[in-house]
């Protein structure tokens, strides 16, 4: 099993940072929330603050775990960690994505999500 963190990062008027994902590979072209896997000896917390770093620029400040997930894809199972987040320093930049973009959460399922994210937007756009 594969662990990832992912951040639902809030701006001060509620939007949430998607980004897209380039194309080829899993989940190609589809968007996501932002984060990536877990490395030997890191907590989940401290992965996604470093993938943040990495992949956008941004140095975040967690806010407490949303949502803890499994989803299982036909080549093996990854265990998610959502954690509620909000940009200390930095402006997030497309150093891997394709496309990054603030939305309301109303509007998120008006993108196609990797299907591991489908069931957190969902909690998103109704509001929870």
């Amino acid at each position: 099993m594969i662990d990832v963190a992912a951040a639902i990062i809030c701006d001060d008027k509620g939007k949430i940072l998607i980004c897209q994902r380039q194309g080829g590979g899993n989940c190609a072209d589809r968007w996501e929330f932002p984060g990536g896997k877990r490395e030997p000896g890191e907590s989940m917390e401290e992965c996604l603050i470093r993938e943040c770093r990495e992949e956008l620029g941004i140095c975040l400040e967690l806010d407490g775990l949303y949502a803890d997930l499994s989803y299982a894809y036909p080549d093996g199972t990854i265990h998610f960690n959502f954690f509620k987040a909000r940009i200390q320093s930095g402006t997030a930049a497309m150093n891997v994505h394709q496309k990054i973009c603030w939305v309301a959460p109303e509007r998120l399922l008006d993108f196609d999500f990797c299907p591991a994210d489908e069931g957190i937007v969902r909690h998103l756009a109704a509001g929870r």
